[in-house]
């Protein structure tokens, strides 16, 4: 979220440069020609400071995950202000204001929390109509509004009747894009789903754990924290099969996932490896840590038998389990939690090697 700031500020930097450029080239856009330019020069130095600022503060805080939610704050809430100052200065109830209004809207309903992005649009909406109000009434000075709220010459029941048509029209065009973002956002994540989602147990699959360890693993070789692997096998999962058929086989499958996963930590991952295998990765974990990890899957599994109408079903595993700290890959940890669970395999199952 602090990266979607920085781009933001950015953006919006270059914008009031541009503003900047064509002010001082003879004019500023969307006033009305017999406005003075150069009324704005305060407004355009301040916005363009502004944004500039919270770039830098947005850029130095991309490494804490605690400043997000702040900045995201800040994002809004400045945007909010600079586009109600503009909208002011182009004429309340304007288009331009507007438009810019339901595009920012919009973009920040994708990109920020919900309560966020409603947050700055209500502070624009009071903004608006409070500033309007206050100027058809003489209570504020005309040059602190900059020249179109000069020429513009609104009573306070004229500012009533644009809030509602303004508020009413921009309303239902922003419900109804909020509706069909939330079918996106729906859509996407099912297919999300589908994608990295084991269809039979319910855990993750093996690509999502290859894509997560190489998270992981990229943030310990940056930080220096530990990661871990284990690898679990199924012991003689095949005779499950053979003597009680492959729906029973499916039902035992689902249940190993079920005591693996609740003998790990919710920062922890497991995932379908492949057949009667499972990964469990482990972050900020050391070989120790991975150890007593995998001691108590394998117990749990051992001590909780699968219950189904042929009876109860025994289930041991053979674990391997491998540490990195800073240079290794992906592929080096993978083999040797796979040499250390082949040694586990080899010297009698239902027992924990390191590799």
């Amino acid at each position: 979220m602090s990266d979607r700031c920085y781009a933001i500020a950015l953006l919006l930097t270059a914008i009031t440069l541009v503003i900047g450029g064509a002010q001082a080239a003879g004019g500023w856009p969307f006033l009305p020609p017999e406005s003075e330019a150069a009324d704005l020069v305060g407004f355009n130095v301040a916005a363009c400071l502004s944004w500039a600022a919270l770039a830098a503060v947005a850029r130095a805080g991309r490494s804490y995950d605690a400043a997000a939610i702040p900045l995201a704050i800040a994002t809004v809430v400045l945007y909010a202000v600079t586009l109600a100052a503009f909208t002011l200065f182009t004429g309340p109830f304007g288009a331009p204001g507007w438009v810019g209004f339901l595009g920012g809207a919009v973009i920040g309903y994708v990109l920020f929390p919900r309560w966020v992005s409603l947050s700055g649009l209500f502070l624009y909406v009071a903004l608006v109509v409070g500033g309007a109000v206050m100027m058809a009434g003489g209570r504020f000075d005309g040059t602190l509004l900059g020249p179109a709220a000069r020429v513009v010459q609104l009573d306070e029941a004229a500012i009533v009747r644009g809030a509602v048509s303004s508020l009413l029209m921009s309303g239902l065009t922003f419900t109804i894009i909020m509706w069909i973002i939330d079918r996106w956002r729906d859509r996407e994540a099912r297919f999300e789903r589908l994608a990295t989602t084991d269809p039979l147990t319910g855990v993750a699959n093996r690509r999502l754990l290859f894509d997560q360890s190489k998270r992981e693993l990229a943030r310990t070789r940056r930080y220096g924290t530990p990661t871990s692997l284990i690898i679990v096998d199924l012991d003689h999962f095949k005779g499950i099969n053979d003597q009680y058929g492959h729906l029973v086989g499916d039902l035992a499958l689902t249940h190993a996932a079920t005591v693996l996963g609740d003998a790990i930590r919710d920062a922890d991952m497991i995932a379908r490896y492949g057949g009667e295998e499972f990964g469990i990765l482990l972050p900020m974990t050391d070989l120790d840590g991975a150890f007593e990890v995998a001691e108590r899957c394998r117990s749990r599994l051992a001590d909780r038998p699968f219950v189904a109408d042929c009876g109860s079903v025994s289930i041991t595993a053979s674990l391997g389990v491998a540490s990195t700290s800073k240079d290794g890959n992906v592929d080096e940890l993978l083999r040797r939690a796979d040499d250390a669970l082949l040694r586990a395999k080899s010297l009698g199952r239902n027992r924990i090697e390191r590799g």
